[in-house]
């Protein structure tokens, strides 16, 4: 095993066990009445808590079933488009999004199959996708991945590239197949949409895996398991190192209101959410200079695991916001059409 910076970039892993350990740890203090020891614990696991945004405190507050007036309703939600799940995605599935009543849905693992059935059972109720550009069927058979479903206008589609001499200078370690294939693609699509005569850029991500489910199958004896789950999480680090700011480059002076949204394949406080919600700290106008929220820290209550499988529960989905939105409200829903859950929220829109 070979150490790296991600190495260290993957201790966030342990942050939501370290939080939960010191705050039993304050508990038991407590229950012994060591009052001292229990107050210089109770202030490190805020501390950390609030380092890495892991677990948010706030007092519950639902998403009302039907949108309120002057809300912005966003859907992330990542369907699977493992062959297992496809036949998740028919009539119940489409009512229950039509149900949910949101202004934009953004839809990871959306494979043409399923994509283009989309498009034909939801196009009345959302008239604009990233289907109505020609470049993204050129894309979708390539990236079979993400799609923006809206009910206002989009336009200027765009996809992001990865520098592959760019990745040797930051990753001297990966060799030239390892190199090849970061480059080759990148799960990264742009649209502006038009929200009442605001143009909003939406960015839809779904960045690398660290295909924990293919490691540990592939396998033979505990051993080999646990050396390619280390080298998946250290190549997954690295991936999405190089994504994340590749992301940040160009969205470093848009000068919209901005959501980023999607499987981001990893926890709140990683290197690669907090690259991309720094993305405009060097914003050559100061107006347009924010740090992007997250949706779930910012009003969600809890843990917040958007997926479940593989014997894991995570919170990888993530909606980062910019200044202009103000939340009202944040709920992961308990469907089952997918080994993810969806994430809902609602905005009031001040541009």
């Amino acid at each position: 095993m070979v150490l790296t910076q991600e190495t260290f970039e993957m201790m966030i892993l342990a942050a939501p066990f370290a939080v939960i350990a010191l705050a039993a740890l304050t508990l038991l203090l407590l229950l012994f009445r060591k009052w001292s020891a229990a107050l210089i614990m109770a202030f490190l696991t805020l501390l950390l808590n609030g380092w890495t945004e892991q677990i948010p405190l706030h007092i519950p507050k639902e998403v009302p079933a039907s949108k309120p007036a002057g809300t912005l309703r966003i859907l992330d939600f990542n369907i699977c488009g493992k062959v297992e799940f496809a036949p998740l995605h028919g009539a119940p599935f489409i009512d229950y999004v039509k149900n949910l009543d949101a202004d934009l849905l953004f839809l990871p693992e959306n494979t043409p199959g399923t994509a283009h059935g989309f498009e034909r059972m939801l196009r009345k109720e959302y008239p604009y996708s990233l289907h109505d550009f020609p470049d993204f069927e050129k894309l979708s058979v390539v990236y079979a991945d993400l799609t923006i479903y809206s009910r206002y206008p989009l336009s200027n589609f765009k996809t992001y590239n990865l520098n592959k001499e760019q990745i040797k200078r930051d990753h001297p370690y990966l060799d030239e197949e390892s190199v090849d294939f970061i480059g080759s693609y990148m799960i990264v699509y742009e649209a502006t949409a038009d929200i009442d005569g605001t143009p909003v850029t939406l960015v839809h991500v779904h960045l690398r895996t660290n295909s924990y489910d293919s490691a540990k199958n592939n396998g033979k004896g505990k051993r080999q398991k646990v050396h390619n789950i280390y080298e998946n999480l250290q190549f997954g680090y690295a991936y999405r190192g190089e994504e994340s700011k590749v992301i940040a480059d160009s969205l470093r002076n848009c000068p919209n209101p901005l959501v980023v949204c999607g499987d981001f394949n990893d926890l709140s406080g990683a290197k690669c959410i907090r690259t991309i919600q720094h993305c405009r700290d060097k914003n050559i106008n100061a107006e347009h200079r924010d740090r992007l929220n997250d949706a779930w820290w910012r009003g969600g209550c809890g843990f917040g695991f958007t997926f479940v499988d593989q014997h894991l529960h995570l919170r990888l989905d993530h909606i980062l916001y910019s200044k202009e939105f103000e939340l009202q409200a944040v709920k992961v829903d308990t469907v089952y059409y997918s080994d993810h859950r969806p994430l809902i929220a609602d905005f009031k829109f001040n541009p």
